[in-house]
């Protein structure tokens, strides 16, 4: 199988660091798609950074204005590909770059700033996709793989984040998911807030709505 590296549309261009995830989210575009824009993004194991900075160098041109770390794993398990890939694509061009996390850094990470690296390489927006209003929530839709209160590892992450780069916190639009709730903590930390909206099958949503609205009425 030929790996998808990097990919684009439009405009954007972006890499695809990893074929991991410290998540298993019910939502995920991997449970009913092979990729996006046309570009199939499954991975047999995460590219070396080497590797990523030359599929950067190969496929870099002039037309694009931004850059995003987002495929279909988890681009900071591969911390070192993100951040030479980021490196490869400033060294090209000065555009945005953006790395799409689940803000797990600092349990994966946890003697390492990651925030201020990925500040030095070159990022100037992280968007952490929280998807919930609590931990209980998250537990459900998410359904984290480490151990230890990940939920509020990744509030904290995303306050470390918002104090040195550009923050959006993002939430699928779901019932039983509080995004008012979500909103709020966003702006207290000084985020913009982002609303994804399910692309996924329709029977996916109603069955995914169907758990949190039973959890509710509980």
């Amino acid at each position: 199988m030929k790996e998808t590296l990097t990919y684009w549309e439009g405009g954007s261009f972006y890499i695809n660091p990893s074929v991991r995830c410290t998540n298993r989210c019910l939502f995920c575009v991997k449970n009913f798609a092979e990729g996006v824009y046309g570009f199939d993004l499954r991975l047999e194991t995460d590219p070396e950074p080497q590797r990523l900075a030359d599929a950067v160098q190969k496929t870099w041109n002039d037309g694009f204005e931004e850059a995003a770390a987002v495929g279909f794993g988890e681009p900071l398990l591969n911390l070192e590909g993100t951040l030479r890939a980021v490196r490869e694509i400033k060294r090209h061009a000065d555009v945005p770059v953006r790395i799409n996390s689940n803000g797990h850094a600092l349990l994966i990470y946890p003697g390492r700033d990651v925030p201020g690296e990925l500040l030095d390489a070159g990022v100037e927006r992280i968007q952490v996709s929280l998807n919930a209003q609590d931990e209980e929530t998250y537990e459900i839709l998410c359904r984290p793989q480490l151990k230890g209160a990940v939920y509020d590892s990744v509030l904290e992450f995303s306050e470390r984040c918002a104090q040195i780069l550009k923050l959006d916190i993002s939430a699928l639009e779901l019932p039983g998911v509080d995004l008012d709730r979500i909103e709020r903590f966003a702006r207290r930390i000084g985020a913009r807030f982002r609303v994804r909206g399910f692309h996924g099958a329709y029977s996916v949503k109603e069955r995914i709505a169907r758990v949190l609205l039973d959890r509710s009425s509980m």
